[in-house]
């Protein structure tokens, strides 16, 4: 499966409006590092905003075009095409989201990738058979 990385709204219009996603300043923490090298061709990322009363609000949800960055009047950015936005308000999901405020994770709650997946257009989706 691939991976779904969750990135705070922050120059989200800008990111929908350049069909991008840029990464934020790593600033030489190996943790940010890590997550964002991970990022590859063919992932999901969504552009969240999360409240302190843990819930986590989708507003757009892609699907990365290519391994390689390039550079942006925002930052270091991976070209994506932007299927869906909105507003998908996601609450009760069993668990504290420890990372949700963090500019950018990769996300692990399956009851959260669930609900980004059905948010893509049917042709990313898995054939319901399996």
């Amino acid at each position: 499966m691939t991976a779904i990385f969750g990135i705070e709204e922050s120059n989200a219009q800008g990111f929908i409006d350049k069909g991008i996603v840029c990464y934020p300043s790593p600033d030489g923490k190996l943790d940010l590092h890590s997550v964002v090298s991970a990022i590859r061709n063919e992932d999901i990322v969504f552009i969240k905003h999360c409240t302190p009363q843990l819930r986590l609000h989708v507003k757009a949800v892609g699907i990365v075009l290519s391994d390689y960055p390039t550079n942006s009047d925002l930052g270091t950015c991976l070209p994506v095409e932007w299927v869906w936005q909105g507003e998908k308000i996601l609450e009760n999901f069993g668990e504290i989201l420890s990372l949700c405020g963090d500019a950018l994770y990769e996300e692990h709650n399956l009851q959260v990738q669930r609900e980004i997946i059905n948010l893509l257009p049917q042709k990313y989706q898995s054939p319901q058979e399996w």
